[in-house]
């Protein structure tokens, strides 16, 4: 990577026996051929005649040949590279470089962390070069600054490959150590019946809640969160929480919790008019708060990498979940001719996210407006706003759906589990708190909400959902 643009005359970081090693090893056997393909690629080769050499490895491989001097000395003869890498002589000489392949993946790395010291360089020298320009405005100029930056330091190898014989009996010891005791397995949200069909929320998973504007997503996802981070009455195990709020401020949020937690009227939050009993309930809630875990950023117009970046930081402290309110709000931290493709790109994101933190990933995500006359319409899949690469993503999907009753005044709420990737489906009534603005577990009793047709059913199906046919 001979790059003019690497400040001064200084040399750029490198390894150059460490690449002659690799590509000596190569030669060896393909097990090593294979070591290599999983976490360089020719860009990381600071020479060129070596980038040329591993490109004609690569192809010589793929057609099942043997890679020696000579089967390498053709295909770079068909590369019109032989003067190049020094002829016959010079691709000779590699294959004398190694006696043995053991440390292929030494060397490898090495060769992979020069690479990217190179990249962040090139990506810092660029930002520079812009911001000299002044011609970008500074919001622009940060994002792109942000994105060259993460995409020059972060790289991954493809070693994700394994035989079933090494993780079988991992697999068979987690299973019979899990036990039937709550059936519990991921981060329990609190709600018995989403709890009871998937499991709780599982590592690596993306979590979608949807629904119409004003429906409740906020204060569903803030009801799991604190669930989580103050533990559920049947785990009792408290899960550190990690909240992006771009809709909301700390402040409006905190706010909720308060109510949510001291089950406090939520207008008298606003207006400061608390009764004497209030005051105690607030105070009790102040005390569950400060046992929790939380970290929340209510930063708005984050970009994709912004959160993935203080995601990895949050995941270091110990965050087991990480929800996001909500997906469509986030920028991409670039321009795409479509939002339907912006869109697309942070769900991908945000899947990734999950995989590579190893926690739930729950995003909330609007839906489309209703068709003039279909108020009361069940929320599909489909209805999920501007990609459908949000449902393609998603490992659950769950809709709130708020439905006016018959006396045109009190609604009923449900939660829709749409699509679970490894579970059922189904539906459940959910009582709602207009008052403190909280989700909780449907018990006729003690909601307003649901008419009395709608207790009958559930009453009749408390303890379990309705699956979906």
């Amino acid at each position: 990577m001979n790059d003019p643009s690497f400040a001064g005359f200084r040399v750029p970081p490198q390894d150059l026996e460490a690449e002659q090693s690799v590509l000596g090893a190569m030669f060896l056997n393909r097990e090593a051929i294979r070591i290599v393909i999983q976490k360089l690629s020719p860009e990381d080769f600071y020479r060129g005649a070596h980038r040329n050499i591993y490109k004609a490895i690569l192809a010589v491989d793929d057609r099942k040949e043997p890679v020696d001097a000579i089967t390498l000395s053709n295909e770079i003869r068909r590369m019109e590279e032989f003067d190049t890498v020094g002829g016959l002589a010079g691709i000779q000489a590699l294959a004398d470089r190694v006696p043995t392949a053991a440390n292929i993946e030494f060397y490898a790395e090495i060769v992979k962390e020069k690479s990217a010291s190179r990249r962040l360089i090139t990506a810092a020298t660029q930002v520079v070069a812009e911001a000299y320009e002044d011609t970008t405005p500074i919001k622009e100029l940060l994002d792109s600054a942000e994105k060259r930056i993460f995409d020059a330091t972060y790289y991954r190898t493809v070693s994700g490959s394994i035989t079933v014989k090494e993780r079988a009996g991992k697999i068979c010891e987690l299973l019979l150590t899990r036990g039937p005791e709550h059936g519990i397995t991921g981060v329990a949200t609190g709600f018995d019946y989403i709890d009871e069909m998937t499991g709780g929320f599982q590592n690596s998973e993306l979590v979608i809640i949807g629904a119409r504007p004003s429906v409740g997503k906020t204060a569903l996802a803030l009801s799991m969160a604190l669930n989580a981070a103050g533990g559920t009455t049947k785990t009792f195990k408290k899960t550190p929480v990690g909240l992006f709020s771009l809709e909301m401020t700390a402040d409006q949020i905190l706010t909720r919790a308060f109510c949510m937690l001291g089950d406090v009227d939520s207008r008298k939050a606003r207006s400061g008019f608390f009764e004497e009993n209030e005051h105690h309930k607030l105070i009790q809630a102040a005390e569950k708060i400060h046992a929790m875990d939380i970290r929340l950023n209510d930063t708005s117009q984050m970009n994709i990498f912004e959160i993935k970046a203080e995601a990895r930081r949050w995941r270091e402290k110990g965050i087991g979940i990480l929800f996001v309110d909500y997906l469509t709000l986030i920028s991409p931290g670039f321009r795409a001719d479509r939002r339907e493709q912006e869109v697309a790109f942070i769900s991908g994101q945000l899947k990734a996210l999950a995989r590579d933190l190893q926690i739930p990933v729950v995003a909330l995500s609007q839906l489309s407006r209703p068709m003039k006359g279909q108020e009361d319409r069940e929320p599909h899949l489909s209805d999920l706003r501007e990609s459908g690469a949000i449902e393609q993503d998603a490992d659950t999907v769950i809709f709130i759906h708020k439905k006016l009753n018959d006396d045109g005044e009190t609604y009923n709420y449900s939660l829709l589990l749409s699509k679970q990737r490894n579970g059922p489906t189904g539906r459940s009534f959910i009582t709602f708190k207009p008052k403190s603005t909280k989700f909780e577990n449907y018990r006729p009793e003690k909601t307003e909400q649901v008419g009395q047709e709608e207790q009958e059913q559930a009453e009749t199906h408390e303890s379990s959902w309705r699956p979906n046919r």
